[in-house]
């Protein structure tokens, strides 16, 4: 796996002129695609994936922050807008400009291959992986560029598009992209090394069927989320027909990119190790140190709502543990890991711990840190070490989407709900249990976990799908445990479906910290006092300012919101 990464440098290299100006440079637009070399549609694919899977960890943020997942430890200020939910455009900028980075190396991909030519694999795992980018960016922000997007110098300022244009379009690119995946290769096919693809690892057979369970989990996700959307809902019944009814057509295992990244060099660490937990030196980082759990997301494991020792363990450093933090010269103790309600911050406020309180260190029964955590071949958990790959999809995800739109009331694929959500929640255990090389390594497996899991919490119906009697039940179980799998991995999709369902329940206007998890320094109007999306960075209106939309505010509803 290493040697990957030469590919991968080669790639920077010839991307460089272009695409790392670009994204340094406020004055430049981020729409704009890499065309000032004509290069092999070989060598930028590798680079456009892991370009694509980086941009990731700025999606998890917004979640984390926004969706209850994470909070200001004490010790430190400056939060501003993060707990008061006033965003200006200079906040999750990274959103959009990470995306569109990816965006524009998958154009150069896309642009120097054909759907029938010797390169047609890199042309459809290109568009899938697009697609996949713009479902992530409409769901964030709405409308966006797609149509005028790639045309370099002819077009520096690309139109706006519907939302509903960009799903539609995108949708037929993932549908298309499926056929060409299935057409056998011929004499001139360029095949796709196992170096050039570090999501599912080439041409072969096994990885195209992955490809295309992934392009379909995508399509599901999209009909889905579009269903109740007044302005989709006749392309969602006219496109449900063409979504395959097998769950095995769809993601039964984890999306993850792994290009080979290794425990020696920063430049080369998982993106979102180096954000939470230890420089090559050693050194914690300042995301671990200043950010730690809410109440009410630590609630679904030690018993506030839901008991789950397992995955708290699991997940997070020192849980049920006697913990001590000194604060200005005073102890105090508490049952591990520290948490905080977004917005307090009258001392004392629990503190932060070096490599996060994501990295439990677990199941060694010492938990190591500093550049030993960095190599460590034996951790499980959110964080596992520096060389692990980056989510772009859980296997959970997948099948909870699939339960769901197994739901009589939704009717988009055939199934067992009750057995595609006990199977989401076993993926969920399962990913856990995993170590940085994707190998089991807890002691017990995921199947007798989840079986413990449902004796320890018979009564609650959010875990309980056997015991639920209407499909708002049902939908409110598959929702909570998606919540739930999805902590501080992909937590943008905890709170995308809090936005379209309302799940799992707050209580609106309360202040308790497992009550809700809107920000106690929030003043909006909204009932629940949570914002409803994130705006359109600076840069848009440097540079797009004629099309770019405007009168878009925090309270500006996304286009499949559930109406408070």
């Amino acid at each position: 796996m290493r040697k990957i990464f030469n590919i991968l440098i080669v790639g920077a290299v010839i991307l460089s002129s272009s695409s790392c100006k670009k994204f340094l440079d406020v004055n430049q637009n981020p729409n704009n695609p890499t065309t000032d070399n004509q290069v092999s549609p070989t060598l930028v694919l590798p680079q456009a994936i892991v370009t694509s899977a980086a941009a990731m960890n700025n999606y998890d943020n917004v979640g984390a922050w926004t969706g209850g997942y994470k909070a200001n430890a004490g010790g430190y200020g400056g939060w501003g807008t993060v707990w008061t939910y006033d965003f200006t455009t200079a906040d999750y900028a990274a959103v959009w400009t990470g995306t569109f980075e990816g965006i524009n190396q998958l154009n150069y991909v896309i642009n120097n291959s054909t759907a029938n030519g010797p390169f047609k694999y890199h042309f459809a795992m290109a568009k899938i992986m697009r697609s996949f980018l713009y479902q992530k960016l409409v769901d964030q922000y709405g409308d966006v560029p797609y149509s005028e997007v790639g045309q370099g110098l002819n077009n520096l300022a690309p139109k706006y598009d519907k939302f509903s244009d960009v799903y539609q379009a995108v949708f037929a690119d993932l549908t298309s992209s499926i056929a060409i995946l299935n057409t056998a290769a011929d004499a001139n096919t360029v095949a796709v090394a196992a170096g050039q693809d570090p999501l599912f690892g080439g041409s072969g057979a096994a990885s195209l069927t992955r490809w295309k369970q992934f392009a379909n989990t995508i399509r599901l996700k999209m009909l889905i989320r579009a269903r109740n959307v007044s302005a989709l809902t006749a392309w969602v019944a006219t496109s449900k027909a063409s979504l395959p009814t097998a769950s095995a057509d769809y993601l039964t295992d984890d999306a993850i990119v792994q290009p080979g990244y290794t425990s020696t060099n920063a430049n080369q660490f998982n993106p979102r190790w180096s954000v939470y937990a230890w420089n090559n030196t050693g050194a914690s980082l300042g995301s671990g140190l200043s950010n730690v759990p809410t109440p009410w997301i630590l609630s679904f494991y030690n018993g506030g709502k839901l008991a789950d020792d397992v995955r708290g363990q699991m997940i997070y450093a020192s849980y049920g543990t006697n913990v001590s933090n000194n604060i200005s010269g005073n102890t105090i103790t508490f049952i591990g890991p520290s948490t905080n309600q977004l917005g307090y911050d009258t001392e004392p406020v629990k503190r932060g711990v070096g490599g996060s309180y994501w990295y439990s260190g677990k199941p060694r029964a010492t938990r190591p840190t500093g550049t030993t955590a960095n190599a460590a071949t034996d951790v499980a958990g959110v964080l596992k070490g520096a060389t692990m790959g980056t989510v772009l999809i859980l296997g959970a995800e997948s099948y909870f989407l699939q339960a769901e739109a197994a739901l009589p009331s939704v009717n988009l694929v055939a199934g067992n709900s009750e057995t595609l959500f006990d199977n989401g929640i076993t993926a969920s255990y399962n990913y856990l249990g995993k170590n940085s090389a994707g190998t089991y390594i807890w002691t017990t497996p995921a199947s007798t976990l989840v079986t413990n899991y449902k004796a320890a919490n018979t009564t609650k119906l959010t875990v309980n799908f056997a015991a639920t009697t209407t499909d708002e039940q049902k939908l409110e179980a598959i929702i909570t445990q998606k919540y739930i799998a999805v902590n501080m991995i992909t937590s943008e999709e905890g709170w995308n479906e809090y936005r379209r369902t309302g799940y799992p329940k707050i209580i609106n206007g309360a202040n308790g910290a497992l009550e809700t998890f809107a920000s106690i320094k929030s003043a909006k109007a909204t009932a629940d006092k949570l914002p409803t999306r994130i705006l359109y960075p600076a840069i848009e209106f440097q540079v797009n300012t004629e099309n770019v939309p405007k009168g878009v505010t925090t309270t500006t509803p996304i286009f499949y919101a559930k109406p408070l």
